[in-house]
């Protein structure tokens, strides 16, 4: 980043109030040719360097005292200077003649000068006053002298992109404090509340009801009317103010000797002189001074910059127009004399007095000689001047009613979308433009809209052209925009900020941005979840959580509930959810396009359609859904137990009775066995590796099961007495996962075999 070089100003001036006068030889080389600049614009050009000497002295004196400037070096030297002067005048008490323009602009009397009372009892000097000295500071040196930031620079201690941001919030609070001062005299009781709040009116600066606010009083009241138009105006014209306002008329030859300036400064101080004295309480000044003093200031600022052709508007007076009301003769000879282009030279002589008579025709040329009234006829072939064209104004004007964003009836729901005829649901809107009477500037609107809504048009609405790239429309006829319908597809979610769409409208300087928030209340959606099936398994019931994507949610969440037959059916860490357990929830790690999730429930041994009922309520955004399922009990499966009595060779134990009890199509499963037997039957084994079994109340009942089935289960028997009833009988129950199967057989059997 680029430093900048030597001492800044305020560091100077720091240096001198401790009493190092190297640092104000510093301060002198950098500003003593502006201070001899200004000095020639009040004094003859021999006098200039000691009226510069005075002031620098002054200066220096009043930073040994602990005043004077901490930053704006600069405009307090030029101040210094012009004042100076005045008590040259005042401490003289007499008026001496000089072709300054300063001897138009003093009354011997006071020797105030009217510009100066004018300007500093103003708003331009009140509010420029009112800024911080930095501010001050740069905005001298970049409205008043014209110089670029790279030579500001060392100045104020900062870089030139420093200097340019600087100045920015320098104009940009100048502009709100004159603003805001120029409303100070105009103010009364019934138009305060409009008038303290025009100045951020016409920057843009309110809020959107008080826009509306001033707006219905702007309708009803030409007053302030008449200054909104005023200060729309002077918005753009604030830097060419700071000047007289400060070092008074005399501030035109400075900015002239500076800058160039041309016949543009001029034409504004002629205007905003007459403005000043039509506003200054000072009585002394009469309508035909306020001509001459306008008039020479002219001159005398075109003498300065080297315009050699006064501008039309003075070089010729209005043709017939009399002094006094017509049929009267004056009394008094005029008290302005005709004024001369700069390129005639004036007669060595001066007429000694005034002509007795007027004219009675205003004079279309110059007489030869100044004893000679009476005018001669202007040649018929001499071109007419004709006035400079002034510059059209460019500043933007905020205007309140330039865009109405309304719903229709009903909620704006729509038939057909905007601009086509494809069915859609969505939220409807109105746009509707009104311009300014035969506008013929172009019209044209933008969007902008959140993270939850789309381009809101299909095609091009009727009566306007709309490119969906660019985000903008263009009215066919900027004389009378058609309305544009608009249609947003109802949001499933977001902030408010995603669900909030904003229209710039502008046509010519009026601009106007409207803002709407679409308010979507909670709703259910059938097709946000779904529970699908996984694959077959008579044993466990797979299920599959899936949720729609969408583009408008920054979160989906899962809660799943069930009966007392089912457990937690979520495994650990599935793949694009976060779960829990304990809060039985699950949170989806990508909204916009959630996993699937597998879920898997145990298939319920027993309870009712309640005990095996689960629910999946799904949330995203606004919208939520809820599905959910009864799952089948236990299923019989007749093909599942077999009980089978063993041959000779295969009998492990020929002493009892030996029953094998095998479970088909099971591996690797846990297996439960519930069996029972008669009285008169007797259950001995208990003991087969691999099972446990356990004996209920019942003293002849007995559960036995195996988390891993590999084999048969070897149940032996003894029978105290022979019989066919079911005090011979076992029964075996027998469950795996999903299925059940239920046999029973004879001990001793009926057949010879044990």
């Amino acid at each position: 980043m680029e430093t900048p070089e030597g001492p800044s100003d305020a560091e100077l001036i720091a240096r001198v109030r401790n009493g190092d006068l190297e640092a104000y030889g510093e301060l002198f080389g950098r500003h003593h040719h502006a201070a001899e600049r200004m000095a020639r614009q009040l004094v003859p050009a021999n006098d200039a360097d000691d009226l510069a000497s005075d002031a620098f002295a002054k200066v220096l004196d009043a930073l040994r005292a602990g005043g004077g400037p901490d930053i704006s070096f600069r405009a307090y030297l030029l101040t210094t200077i012009r004042r100076v002067h005045v008590d040259r005048i005042r401490s003289g008490r007499k008026v001496t003649a000089t072709d300054d323009i300063a001897a138009y602009e003093r009354e011997p009397e006071t020797f105030d000068d009217p510009t100066v009372t004018g300007f500093e009892s103003g708003a331009a000097a009140k509010a420029f006053a009112s800024l911080p000295e930095r501010w001050q500071a740069v905005l001298w040196h970049t409205e008043v002298e014209g110089e670029k930031p790279a030579a500001i620079a060392p100045l104020l201690g900062l870089t030139a992109n420093g200097v340019s941001a600087l100045a920015y919030r320098a104009r940009e609070g100048l502009r709100q404090a004159y603003l805001q001062q120029h409303l100070a005299d105009v103010a009364g009781d019934r138009c305060r509340w409009t008038t303290e709040r025009l100045g951020a009116y016409v920057r843009g600066g309110l809020t959107k009801r008080e826009n509306r606010n001033v707006r219905e009083h702007l309708d009803d009241c030409a007053k302030c009317t008449a200054v909104y138009l005023e200060l729309v105006e002077v918005n753009s014209a604030l830097p060419a103010l700071l000047a007289p306002a400060l070092l008074g008329t005399a501030g035109l030859g400075y900015l002239a000797a500076a800058s160039g300036a041309k016949v543009g400064l001029v034409g504004f101080v002629a205007t905003g002189w007459k403005k000043v004295t039509e506003n200054s309480t000072r009585s002394a000044i009469g309508a035909g001074a306020v001509v001459v003093v306008a008039v020479a200031a002219v001159l005398a600022a075109m003498a300065l910059t080297g315009n050699d052709t006064p501008p039309a508007a003075i070089n010729k007076p209005p043709a017939q127009q009399p002094t006094q009301p017509p049929g009267q003769q004056p009394t008094q000879p005029p008290t302005v004399p005709p004024v001369k282009p700069p390129t005639v030279k004036p007669p060595s002589t001066q007429p000694t007095t005034a002509p007795t008579t007027a004219p009675t025709t205003a004079p279309s040329t110059e007489p030869t000689t100044p004893t000679t009234p009476t005018p001669t006829t202007e040649p018929t072939s001499t071109p007419t001047p004709t006035e400079p064209t002034p510059p059209l104004p460019t500043t933007p004007i905020l205007d309140e009613g330039l865009l109405t964003i309304t719903m229709p009836s009903g909620g704006g729901a729509p038939s057909d979308r905007a601009g086509g005829s494809e069915a859609a649901a969505g939220m409807r809107f109105v746009l509707t433009i009104k311009v300014p009477d035969g506008n013929a500037d172009p019209v044209t609107i933008g969007f902008k809209f959140g993270a939850a809504l789309g381009w809101p048009l299909t095609g091009n609405p009727s009566g306007w052209t709309c490119n969906k790239a660019a985000s903008t429309c263009t009215a066919n006829n900027p004389a009378a925009p058609a309305p544009m319908p608009v249609t947003f597809d109802t949001p499933a979610g977001g902030s408010a900020a995603d669900r909030t769409f904003t229209v710039s409208a502008k046509t010519g300087r009026l601009y106007d941005d409207d803002s709407e928030t679409l308010t979507v209340p909670p709703r259910t959606d059938e097709n946000l979840l779904k529970i699908l099936d996984g694959k077959a398994d008579p044993d466990v019931h797979h299920r599959i959580l899936t949720v729609a994507p969408g583009t408008d949610r920054t979160s989906v969440t899962l809660k799943i509930s069930y009966g007392s037959a089912l457990e937690w059916p979520i495994a650990a860490n599935p793949a694009g959810w976060k779960c829990s357990a304990k809060t039985k929830t699950c949170t989806a790690l990508t909204p916009t396009r959630p996993a699937p999730l597998p879920a898997d429930f145990a298939v319920p041994s027993d309870g009712s359609a309640a005990a095996r009922t689960f629910t999946v309520a799904a949330t995203a955004g606004l919208v939520s859904d809820t599905d959910s399922e009864v799952l089948p009990g236990i299923q019989q499966d007749e093909s599942l137990l077999q009980i089978i009595t063993p041959t000779p060779q295969t009998d492990p134990n020929p002493f009892v009775y030996n029953r094998f009890l095998k479970v088909n199509g099971v591996s690797n499963q846990r297996v439960t066995l519930d069996i029972s037997w008669g009285r008169n039957l007797s259950f001995l084994s208990a003991l087969d590796k691999g099972w446990t079994c356990s004996r209920s109340t019942d003293v002849r009942r007995a559960t036995c099961w195996t988390d891993n089935y590999r084999k048969p289960f070897d149940s032996e028997w003894t029978a105290w007495l022979p019989g066919t009833g079911t005090n011979n009988q076992i029964t075996v129950h027998a469950q795996v996962g999903g299925r059940e199967d239920t046999d029973s057989v004879q001990i001793p059997p009926s057949d010879s075999r044990r």
